[in-house]
This record gives C-alpha cells, sequence and structure tokens, in this order.
C-alpha cells in the first residue's frame, strides 16, 4: 500500500512536472508569438516605408523626365534658332550678292561711258587735226574752224566731268557695298556670339541633368539596400514562423502560419 502511494505521488509529481513544462512551453510560445507580433509591425512599417521611397522614387523619375522633356525642348528651340539665323543670314548674302552684281553693272556702264568718252574725243582731236588741215588752206573757214574747236574742246572737258562723275559715282557704289559686307560681318559675329551663348546654356543645362541622374542612380542604390534588408527582415520573419509551428508541432497542434516560400 505504501508503494501504491509513493508510485501515485511519483505520478502526481510527474504530472505537476508536465504541466509546469506545459506552462513553460506555452508562455515560451506566447513569447514567440508576441515576438513574431512585433516583428510582423515592423514588417509591415517597413512596407509602409518601402511604399512611401517608390513613391518618392517614381516622383524623381517624372521630375527627371521632365527635366529631360525642357531640355530637349530648349534644344529643338536652338535648332529652329539657328536654322532661322540661317536663313536670314543666306537672305542676306543673297542681297548682297545682287547689290554686287548691281554694283558690277553700274561699273560696266561706267566704263562703257568712258570708252564712249574716249571715243568722243578721240572724234573730236580727229575732227580738230581736220579742221587744222581746212584753217592751213582756207582763211575763210579759220574763225569757223577755231569756234568748232572751242566746241570740240567744251565736249571734251563735258566729257572729262561726266567721266569723274561716273568714277565719283564707282567710288560711292564701292563704299556702299563695302559698308553691307562690314555690316553683314558685324550681324554674323553676332549670332555667332549669340549662339556660343546659347550652347553654353545648352551645356550647364545637361551638366545639371546629368547631376540629376546621379542623385536618382544613389536614391535607386539606397531603395535596392532598403529592399535587400526587408528582405532579410522576412526571411527572419518566416524561420520565426517556422520556429513557432515546430514548437507547435511538437505539442501537437496545428501550424499557426500558412509559409509561402519566396524567390528573389
Amino acid at each position: 500500500m505504501i508503494a501504491n502511494m509513493e508510485k501515485e505521488k511519483l505520478e502526481v509529481e510527474l504530472i505537476i512536472a508536465n504541466l509546469e513544462k506545459q506552462k513553460l512551453e506555452d508562455e515560451f510560445a506566447i513569447a514567440n508569438i508576441e515576438k513574431a507580433k512585433s516583428v510582423a509591425e515592423l514588417v509591415i512599417a517597413n512596407m509602409e516605408k518601402q511604399r512611401r521611397a517608390d513613391e518618392l522614387v517614381i516622383a524623381n523619375v517624372e521630375k527627371a523626365n521632365r527635366v529631360v522633356e525642357l531640355v530637349n525642348a530648349k534644344k529643338e528651340l536652338a535648332f529652329q534658332m539657328q536654322e532661322k539665323q540661317k536663313r536670314a543670314i543666306e537672305t542676306t548674302m543673297a542681297n548682297i550678292e545682287k547689290a554686287k552684281r548691281k554694283a558690277e553693272l553700274v561699273v560696266a556702264n561706267i566704263k562703257k561711258a568712258e570708252l564712249a568718252a574716249e571715243l568722243l574725243i578721240a572724234n573730236a582731236e580727229k575732227e580738230k587735226r581736220a579742221d587744222e588741215l581746212v584753217i592751213a588752206n582756207n582763211d575763210k573757214t579759220k574763225l569757223m574752224a577755231e569756234a568748232f574747236i572751242d566746241k570740240v574742246e567744251k565736249v571734251k572737258r563735258d566729257a572729262k566731268v561726266i567721266v569723274a562723275k561716273l568714277g565719283k559715282a564707282k567710288l560711292v557704289t564701292e563704299l556702299a557695298v563695302a559698308k553691307k559686307e562690314l555690316a553683314l560681318e558685324r550681324k554674323i559675329e553676332s549670332l555667332v556670339s549669340e549662339i556660343t551663348i546659347v550652347n553654353k546654356e545648352l551645356s550647364n543645362q545637361i551638366v545639371e541633368s546629368n547631376k540629376v541622374a546621379e542623385k536618382l542612380e544613389e536614391k535607386v542604390a539606397e531603395i535596392n539596400w532598403v529592399n535587400q534588408l526587408l528582405t532579410e527582415r522576412e526571411n527572419r520573419v518566416i524561420d520565426l514562423k517556422k520556429e513557432i509551428n515546430a514548437l507547435l508541432n511538437k505539442q501537437r497542434a496545428k501550424d499557426k502560419y500558412v509559409i509561402h516560400d519566396k524567390c528573389y
């Protein structure tokens, strides 16, 4: 009977020990569940943080796209301005060529007039010599010849005046052409200076765009690093869930968590 009592006492103590063990396991499971809950809340917070970071990246990418579109628009505008300036220069050059041809025509007419005047002078000289011959043979016609010679001399002087005026007109025309060429050269220099300034501004904008692109690359790298940390934390949460399920399995309980393997 004493042996039976001792046996029952031992069984009761074993039951108490098992209950204590069960209590400890339950407390450990509860602690793990609380830990898993905290980890899940941290994962949710990190996922929210990642979502905001992704939205920020998308906004930065859209901003960069707008910057690129603005740069392209400015490049197109600069190209159109250069084409317009090019057409203006070509028109000016065509006008200068036209003015040159007119000046050459005026010069040709002046030369033609000079030749006509020289021919008139030569004819006058020829007539003068003929008149002098007539005067030598006929005293009566001497006065008439002298009067005609005076007229010839007057015509000769008038022809020289005309030649001088034509030469002056030629110089004035050449001076006008030279002034137009100088004005064109100054206009071309001004256009080249403006184009240089525009190219410098475009270069500065391209440098700024490159800086924005570098900042975006740094932000993407930072986001990738955060994603890696989140992935590692999620893997640790999955491991904790597996441990909890394993403890429950030891207690012949069902799995608390359904775990889906993810491929990264």
